[in-house]
């Protein structure tokens, strides 16, 4: 009996050490995790913070008209597949065809006739590109918005029994549709690219950032803001962080132009190179673009290195007036090692990101106190205009939400 209550003991106080010596290995691992738990509710409740201003009612309450990325390709990928999608605070049905054109279709979700999602149970008809509401079987045309077949019909189906199409492009991988609150027809293409069209480059990657609160506007204005250049993208980051590198600094020559042959289009051009200890590194400098393709729905970069070319498509999808959904979707040329493509995608990336806290935080001034050398803030807002309707025809539509 003794020997046996000896060897409990033992037993316990050898637990008790491994137990202990264990220890010491899950304390920093509980303690990192604590202290993300705790970084990550500290962030939203600065989200939740009561403000005694709502930053929404000091934008314009409109979606500029434009091309907009509405999903990716490969969420629709087969024959007959559907996709519920939420954009310009609208919801819609995204399916493929099932007929041998295999081609994307864009309807508003909700069912003219009593209001069913066709995104929740809807299905597309073999063979055709129609689709079929759950609720009584209604089937539209994906291309007309139509209705094709309504199964009690007793004569002809009504002009009206038709559904909102938008049209879309399936393009480098990005499903896009055009939009236009009048359902005006689109008054340029989508974007078309035709360095990509050949094989000298090829897809790496693709990096999606939801429910970025700023308003699309903001992107635009902040190509023509040359002086918060210095402040927010001087200094160098670590790629794909938000660390900074002691000392090493960046300088920015920015420029602007708005396209006189296509008015829809604008340049920015960035020049950047490293600044050590004061001086300037010329074997450093990099080259790099940004092409607005209307209202900043749809941007692309082209970064010119030495070893080759990128081209990152920047896309901002509205799901509100200051809810974006941000995608980056990158093409580089194939002789172009990897660890470079990732260091100069991860370095823009990380500097986008210092942007948002500003983004997220402030409110639209529409007579801004603006200086000397501020930069062409106001040229651009004039040209951003053309892609907003007129007083008159917002006060023609029925529904102000639509504006």
């Amino acid at each position: 009996m003794r020997l046996k209550q000896t060897y409990m003991s033992f037993f316990h106080i050898e637990c008790v050490r491994k137990l202990f010596s264990l220890y010491w290995y899950v304390l920093p691992i509980v303690l990192i995790l604590f202290y993300i738990v705790r970084r990550r509710k500290s962030r939203e409740s600065a989200k939740k913070t009561r403000r005694g201003v709502d930053r929404a009612q000091t934008y314009p309450k409109q979606y500029p008209c434009g091309w907009y990325r509405i999903c990716d390709a490969d969420e629709v990928s087969q024959r007959g597949q559907i996709k519920h999608a939420f954009a310009l605070g609208r919801e819609m049905v995204v399916f493929r065809s099932d007929d041998d054109h295999s081609q994307i279709h864009v309807l508003d979700a909700f069912c003219v006739h009593m209001g069913a999602n066709l995104a929740f149970g809807g299905r597309v008809m073999p063979g055709t590109n129609c689709i079929q509401c759950p609720f009584h079987l209604w089937e539209f045309n994906g291309e007309t918005g139509r209705c094709s077949k309504l199964p009690y019909a007793d004569g002809k189906i009504p002009e009206k029994a038709k559904m909102q199409t938008y049209p879309s492009v399936e393009r480098y991988g990005m499903i896009m549709i055009w939009y236009h609150p009048l359902n005006e027809p689109p008054h340029y293409d989508a974007i078309d690219i035709d360095e990509l069209n050949g094989d000298r480059f090829e897809f790496r990657g693709v990096y999606h950032y939801p429910n970025i609160q700023m308003h699309l506007q903001e992107f635009a204005e902040n190509a023509a803001d040359f002086q918060h250049f210095q402040p927010l993208h001087g200094q160098m980051l670590i790629p794909w962080t938000k660390w900074h590198v002691p000392y090493v600094f960046i300088q920015h020559k920015a420029s602007l132009e708005f396209n006189q042959e296509k008015p829809y289009i604008a340049h920015f051009y960035d020049t950047a190179m490293i600044r050590l200890f004061g001086k300037n590194y010329e074997s450093t400098k990099a080259n790099a673009s940004i092409t607005f393709y209307g209202p900043a729905g749809i941007t692309v970069f082209r970064f010119d290195v030495e070893f080759g070319r990128i081209y990152l498509f920047h896309t901002h999808t509205p799901t509100s007036f200051t809810e974006l959904d941000v995608e980056f979707r990158a093409y580089v040329e194939k002789k172009m090692p990897r660890i470079l493509n990732w260091y100069v995608i991860g370095n823009w990336i990380a500097q986008w990101h210092q942007d948002i806290i500003v983004w997220e935080n402030k409110v639209f001034k529409r007579a801004p106190f603006l200086v000397k050398n501020d930069g062409p803030i106001l040229k651009m807002r004039r040209w951003y205009n053309q892609f907003y309707l007129s007083k008159e025809d917002q006060e023609s539509l029925a529904d102000p939400t639509d504006w």
